[in-house]
């Protein structure tokens, strides 16, 4: 991949009076070293390429700024630099992908009119409490990954309509984690996040299809509308004491383990598990001591392990023998 270095004199062609598109080869990378490099990007109405800056682009402002940039076409990613604080892209509204990483006093995050991305990754944003994204704010993106970051509150991300994946974690702030995206057709991986105050409470009132779904260290799980998921369904170390799924038909996989405050599991409407690599484990829940409220499912391709002291019934009656 070839390397770009981002100057001002070498957007000498850009008009500033006018909107200005802007592009190098789409196999390149332009880099922004300073703060006169961030100056000539935000000359740039358009953006086509991809944009990395790198440590030191804030120079003793501490403030990156391209206001004036609307859409850049390719990734804009910003890496591995101890002296931004303030980073402010308030026209922005679309980027290829967005990857921010090991930002590590990075307090405040502008991005009041983003409205799509493909992937976006927060990761190791250790002072980055809030996102200012606007409102409605995010309504598009790829795969979503934000670790190891001490927010408080997913607001401008909350309100995605489509988003191909979704994994949170590791956030010890982070006590609320909700979603109004109907379908996601990836991975969701959700755990580790506030977990001294009890773990986070998980709700996603409109989602109906899934690709996979992971479920860790919850105080709570909210899935009424989920009707299919076509590999597992998983829930491990949460600490809930009932999980209810009331219009769940089909999964390819249904796992509960270690889950030591469960004692209650509701899936009527479940008929199927029939997953590539599909199982269905109910293991190791300490006072889960009856397994019947699956009282529909009648097809099972994959591995059955039921482990634990159950004292009443376990239901399988309605499985083939």
């Amino acid at each position: 991949m070839a390397i770009n270095s981002y100057l001002l004199p070498a957007l000498a062609f850009v008009s500033v009076a006018a909107a200005a598109s802007c592009s190098i080869a789409s196999t390149s990378t332009t880099t922004i070293v300073n703060p006169a490099g961030a100056a000539a990007l935000a000359a740039c109405t358009t953006y086509s390429g991809n944009v990395a800056f790198q440590t030191g682009a804030a120079s003793n402002q501490q403030t990156v700024n391209i206001n004036g940039v609307t859409d850049i076409t390719g990734t804009l990613s910003y890496m591995d630099d101890n002296s931004v604080i303030t980073f402010d892209a308030g026209t922005l509204q679309s980027v290829g992908s967005l990857m921010l990483g090991n930002l590590t006093v990075l307090s405040t995050l502008s991005m009041s009119s983003l409205s799509s991305t493909g992937d976006l990754n927060f990761t190791g944003l250790g002072s980055l409490a809030s996102l200012s994204f606007g409102t409605p704010g995010l309504s598009k993106a790829g795969n979503v990954l934000i670790t190891n970051t001490i927010l408080n509150s997913l607001s401008g991300i909350n309100a995605l309509t489509q988003v191909d994946g979704f994994s949170i974690s590791n956030n010890p702030y982070l006590s609320d984690i909700e979603l109004d995206v109907t379908a996601i057709k990836g991975v969701v991986d959700i755990g580790a996040n506030d977990v001294t105050n009890g773990g986070q409470t998980v709700k996603f009132p409109n989602l109906e299809t899934a690709g996979q779904l992971t479920f860790r260290n919850s105080s709570s799980v909210m899935l009424p509308s989920l009707a299919n998921v076509s590999e597992n369904l998983g829930f491990y170390d949460n600490l809930f004491s009932s999980l209810a799924t009331p219009n769940l038909t089909f999964a390819g996989g249904i796992v509960f383990v270690d889950n030591t405050m469960l004692t209650n599991i509701s899936m009527p409407m479940l008929t199927t598990i029939n997953g590539i690599n599909g199982t269905y484990q109910i293991a190791n829940n300490t006072l889960l001591k009856s397994i019947d409220g699956f009282e529909n499912l009648s097809n099972v391709k994959g591995g059955l392990d039921f482990t634990g002291n159950f004292s009443s019934s376990v239901n399988v009656k309605h499985l083939p023998s």
